[in-house]
Parts: structure tokens; sequence; C-alpha cells
């Protein structure tokens, strides 16, 4: 739900989008949490509690990912457009780490994640899933 059509101001489409992305993440990690092995959690209201942590961490990785592009885009030839590849790539390979991490030190025991892959599992899941709704919200249009 990225298009502002002239009636929304920045700070309610940015609040829709944390709103909206938390609670696809609640119901991805739920889903996970009931059927999967991948995730573990001590009760839904950490698995909430989670959602929200990875959508924070969601929104500041394409925040960084957004200051990389355009720094980038203003330079020209070749190596500039490997360098803004190569750039984008690795933050979001190394974000998953991040989110990993953090979710360990505010979580400990009580969330336990299979690992890289479980956590990348989720996210193409969770991914899909927003841009499903993204396309169903567009083509209501």
């Amino acid at each position: 739900m990225q298009e502002n059509n002239g009636n929304l101001s920045q700070k309610q489409l940015f609040f829709q989008e944390m709103v909206l992305g938390t609670l696809v993440y609640a119901v991805v990690l739920g889903f996970f949490e009931d059927h999967t092995e991948i995730l573990n959690t001590w009760s839904y209201t950490i698995t909430f509690l989670v959602a929200v942590v990875m959508q924070i961490l969601t929104y500041l990785t394409f925040q960084l990912k957004a200051v990389v592009v355009r720094h980038f885009k203003v330079k020209e030839g070749s190596k500039a457009k490997i360098a803004m590849v190569l750039g984008v790539w690795l933050i979001l390979f190394l974000s998953k780490f991040v989110f990993l991490a953090v979710i360990d030190v505010i979580f400990g025991e009580s969330v336990k994640i299979s690992g890289f892959v479980g956590l990348m599992m989720i996210i193409i899941t969770m991914t899909v899933t927003k841009k499903l709704i993204d396309y169903v919200y567009e083509r209501l249009a």
C-alpha cells in the first residue's frame, strides 16, 4: 500500500505500513510457530512482540538500503552500479544476522528460530504475503 493518492500524509502512510507489516508478521510467525519446528515461542504475546521487532528491523533495513541506493544513483558508470548492487545485497544479507542477534538479545530463551535458513523462510513468506496484499489492494482501486 505504497501509493499515496494525495489524501494521506507521510505520517499516516508510515503508520499504515508499520501496522500492516506487524500484523502480517504476526500471522506469518503464528503459522510458523504452530505448524513448523522453525520457530518456537513461549506464548502468542512473545510471537506478537517478535513481529513488532521484525517489522522495525525490516523498516530500518529498507531505510539503510535506500540511503545506499541514493548514494550510488548520483554516480555514473558501471562501477557505481556494481557497487550499488553489492551494497544492497550486503545490507539485505547481513541484516538477517542482525535480526537473529537482536531477537536473541531481546527475547533470549523465550524465542527459538532454527537459524539463518529458517529466518529466511519466514522473511520470504512474509514478503510474498505482503506483496500479495499490496497486489490485491492495488487491483481493488
